[in-house]
């Protein structure tokens, strides 16, 4: 198949979705919409196309927002958009407040007995949550990027350790959706939740992208990353995709997640975080199994309802799935960009 062709659908794919997500400009600040933020933003990466760009900045003047704008933590547990237009743009204003807003985040948030960030809200519960850590790391390691502080990076790598100590099953590899819900403070979250796992992966790269090879705990990071990307290729089924819940073959094919592994599989072979051979040809088979998902009008099928920790694996093994899910846009476009970049030579 020549190269044009294998580069120009996942391109194609990619823009029929975010067609239907730029419908508006409107989005208020939500992590789902930011996630779909993200995803037009890597669509601008890898075509090029100053449309994509343009209606991020549509967005944030909607919300009022302009490079300048001081964005308060609890604001960003999740993911950063402005740091996210800073890489794009390079306009330093969008990263004016970074690190003081960091600096603030590991000052304030609240913990639980083993250290682990907790959930804000309820702070007095010592909930954790994997979704939350992945933004605090990233967030910890951007700010250790910008400041050269690096007991930034030592937070990030701290944190991951501590929830991969409470959260990874060593049986199975995959890591739990959290701990202290249900009003038990003992309680982990059974099973393993599909997107979540994308969260995890998320958080892995992002803040390994930020690392420099030369800090002294790098190596620390990256081997948690390959630990999971391993458990990550081992349960992909026979077309490609991933389930809802991916030690459990009889749960349904779940586009959020694949979409997360997708793209950040795809990342992390560019950067050579992963090795070239197997993780590569998963990558591939993803998107080949997940563009198949996407309707002709953009509309991305077979996305997991969102949930905090649930109570029973049953939960998770009966979690609906629905059209359009407002998570789907952002991880189907990260994964069309992730495909578009295996066609380009690694980063140097």
């Amino acid at each position: 198949m020549p190269m044009e062709r294998v580069v120009r659908e996942p391109l194609e794919i990619g823009a029929r979705v975010a067609k239907r997500f730029m419908r508006r400009a409107d989005y208020p600040r939500t992590y789902m919409a930011d996630l779909g933020l993200q995803g037009v933003l890597w669509m601008y990466d890898v075509s090029g196309e100053a449309r994509y760009l343009d209606f991020v900045l549509e967005v944030l003047k909607h919300r009022c927002a302009p490079p300048e704008y001081v964005y308060e933590w609890r604001s960003q547990l999740y993911l950063m958009v402005n740091y996210e237009l800073y890489l794009r743009t390079r306009d330093d204003r969008y990263i004016g407040h970074v690190v003081e807003t960091a600096d603030a985040f590991r000052r304030e948030v609240p913990r639980d007995r083993d250290g682990c960030v907790g959930y804000f809200f309820r702070p007095e519960l010592k909930r954790i949550f994997i979704d939350m850590l992945q933004g605090y790391a990233t967030h910890m390691a951007r700010a250790g990027a910008l400041s050269g502080d690096a007991s930034f990076f030592d937070e990030c790598v701290d944190q991951y350790a501590k929830f991969r100590r409470v959260l990874r099953d060593p049986a199975t590899g995959w890591w739990s959706q959290g701990r202290g819900w249900n009003a038990e403070p003992e309680f982990v979250s059974p099973g393993a939740w599909l997107r979540g796992q994308g969260w995890v992966l998320r958080g892995m790269v992002e803040s390994l992208t930020a690392m420099p090879e030369d800090y002294a705990r790098h190596g620390e990071m990256l081997e948690m990353l390959r630990e999971f990307a391993l458990t990550i290729v081992g349960a992909q089924d026979a077309r490609g995709m991933w389930r809802q819940v991916p030690y459990r073959p009889e749960t349904y094919q779940e586009t959020t997640g694949t979409g997360f592994f997708v793209h950040y599989l795809s990342r992390a072979v560019q950067q050579g975080l992963l090795p070239h051979e197997v993780f590569r040809d998963a990558a591939v088979r993803g998107y080949e199994a997940l563009h198949g998902f996407v309707t002709k009008d953009g509309t991305v099928l077979s996305g997991s309802f969102g949930c905090g920790p649930l109570r029973s694996l049953d939960d998770y093994l009966h979690r609906p799935a629905a059209p359009g899910d407002p998570h789907t846009p952002g991880t189907t476009m990260l994964a069309c960009a992730g495909r578009a970049l295996l066609d380009r030579p690694p980063v140097a």
